[in-house]
């Protein structure tokens, strides 16, 4: 934009104005100048709300198609996700057709528990993974000449762009055509669609303002993401007890839908069966319903959303120090550089939610195994090695956690060895009770005691020797991971199929340490001889700790070749 010329001796220049050296003030673009509580003055005025939002929905496209063409691999692992989304909108979107040659009850209840499940999908998405999305966070826009509707109506546009919002979009139209059976009822199926999808993408967009606001005490927020991935670890059984009691609650189900569709999350996917039974009444009321949630919903997210935008542009105003006294587990550890070490990493290991969320999802792990195999039979027997192979898998993400931290083990210096015996010592700490209780939980379920000393053997080759294994190749390859201070749920930005690639790797790496002692296991329970048992026991044990020792030496002197390099891999994680 052509900025405009006064001459320099007027009495009414513009405030903001810079005077050239001819003498010519030069008034900054109406786009450029400093907005007042109520938004920029002019240009607010000349671009609306719906230019605004169109503008960010375009912004955000932008985004990401630059982000898929950046990087090959980053293309074809949105391709291979875009086709298993695919491969699953196909299916319940199947379901939900197939569902509409059934009678008027059943496409009801069905059409009815579908919209309350897409809801509360949306709705506790923003929740569980934070900041999943950060293209157009309230944060990021604070500083930017845009006002509130504006915003509002980009981030609702943008939320059908990506996979989960064209996702949502396909199975909607499914669940239109299982209302084919009445014109009517087709005919409504649209609006309350549309209604419907606006109540998730305006709820997911509220809920993730409010959770802005609430993050900002970082205990809670972390509470929060902790407690909600130890219960999606409970996922499989919840549904597993779901499938043995469906035949049970099978007739209650429409009464339940009953129930759902005078709430705010099933009224609108309700109002078509109403149509259909000319029951006008009862549809007008759920119309009633759904609007005056959406209206509310509205009011909140705008609340919410002014909340985070003043945060997002006073925070560094109000960020104060917090003093702290004593120096912890740093005087109760030998003062080395791996007792240094150590004593850091076990206070990660306690305060972290990065890593204590570790620590809640192994008692959901534990109450999972226990009642699937309610005979004692079938998958608890591997519940003690998987606890054993992900603790020992935990540390390869060590450095990427410790993010630009990493510079003091450059800095110190601290050898490469001391930092690999520091992080894996810190690691054994919690690893070994943890292994342990697993083992205790896994004999009383199912009475094998005769099987124990094999089953140490095995978890004994994949915590130690796995951490030898995970020494190596974490000083080597690295993968993003949340950055401090981040939820632990958060998707880091630049994760591509490489990354996944290489964690896989990592973890077979560690899982082949386990099949000497496992083969002997195997004998044992064959034959029946416990002495089998003993061998792989003495089997374990000793692999796993020279394979310990190995891995520290070896991966100590490749990351102090490397170390310098890390450092620069790790501090672009974001």
């Amino acid at each position: 934009m052509a900025s405009t010329r006064v001459n320099a001796t007027e009495p009414n220049a513009a405030p903001g104005a810079a005077t050239s050296e001819q003498g010519a003030v030069h008034v900054a673009p109406e786009s450029l100048r400093p907005t007042g509580p109520a938004g920029p003055a002019t240009h607010a005025r000349a671009v609306g709300p719906l230019s605004e939002g169109l503008r960010m929905a375009a912004l955000k496209w932008h985004l990401l198609i630059n982000t898929l063409t950046r990087s090959t691999w980053i293309l074809v692992g949105t391709i291979l996700g875009a086709l298993y989304m695919l491969f699953v909108v196909g299916s319940f979107g199947f379901a939900l057709f197939m569902v509409g040659s059934e009678s008027l009850e059943i496409v009801r209840t069905a059409a009815v528990f579908f919209g309350t499940l897409l809801l509360l999908g949306w709705w506790i998405v923003p929740v569980v993974s934070s900041k999943a999305d950060s293209s157009l966070d309230p944060s990021r826009l604070a500083l930017f000449p845009l006002r509130i509707p504006g915003i509002q109506i980009g981030q609702i546009l943008g939320a059908v762009i990506g996979i989960p919002g064209i996702a949502t979009l396909l199975i909607t139209a499914a669940w239109i055509s299982t209302w084919r059976a009445s014109g009517i009822a087709l005919l409504l199926a649209i609006p309350c669609a549309l209604l419907g999808l606006l109540l998730a993408f305006v709820g997911s967009r509220a809920v993730t303002a409010l959770s802005a606001n609430f993050n900002k005490q970082r205990r809670a927020g972390e509470i929060i993401s902790i407690v909600l991935l130890g219960l999606v670890v409970l996922l499989g059984p919840l549904f597993a007890l779901i499938g043995r009691g469906v035949e049970q609650v099978w007739e209650q189900l429409p009464t339940w839908a009953g129930y759902l569709a005078w709430s705010p999350l099933g009224a609108a996917w309700a109002i078509p069966a109403d149509a259909a039974q000319s029951q006008w009444g009862a549809a007008l009321g759920r119309l009633a319903i759904a609007a005056a949630t959406l209206v509310v919903v509205v009011l909140v997210w705008r609340a919410a959303l002014h909340r985070a935008l003043a945060d997002a542009t006073g925070d560094a105003a109000r960020s104060g120090a917090k003093s702290v006294s004593g120096v912890g587990l740093f005087a109760r550890l030998p003062a080395t550089g791996w007792g240094a070490v150590m004593a850091r990493c076990l206070t990660y290991w306690v305060k972290d939610p990065r890593y204590s969320a570790t620590l809640l999802i192994l008692p959901a792990m534990a109450a999972a195994f226990w009642f699937i195999s309610q005979d004692g039979t079938g998958v608890i027997w591997i519940l003690p090695g998987l606890v054993a192979l992900l603790m020992a898998y935990a540390i390869s993400a060590d450095v990427g956690y410790d993010n630009t931290a990493f510079t003091l083990h450059i800095l110190a210096p601290v050898k490469g060895s001391h930092d690999r015996l520091g992080r894996a010592l810190a690691m054994l700490c919690i690893g070994v009770p943890a292994v342990i209780l697993m083992l205790a939980v896994t004999m009383v379920r199912t009475g094998g005691w005769g099987y124990l000393p094999g089953m140490v053997g095995i978890c004994a080759a994949l915590l130690l020797a796995g951490t030898g294994v995970v020494s190596v190749m974490s000083a080597r390859y690295t993968y993003p991971v949340p950055p401090p201070g981040a939820s632990p749920m958060k998707t880091p930005q630049g994760y591509t199929v490489l990354n996944v690639i290489i964690q896989f790797v990592i973890l077979g790496a560690v899982a082949l340490m386990a099949l000497p002692p496992m083969i002997l296991l195997i004998v044992q329970v064959v034959s029946g001889q416990a002495l089998w048992g003993w061998l792989a026991l003495a089997v374990g044990i000793v692999e796993g700790l020279g394979v310990f020792w190995l891995g520290i030496v070896l991966g100590g002197t490749w990351l102090d070749r490397r170390a310098p390099e890390l450092l620069q891999e790790v501090a672009q994680y974001r």
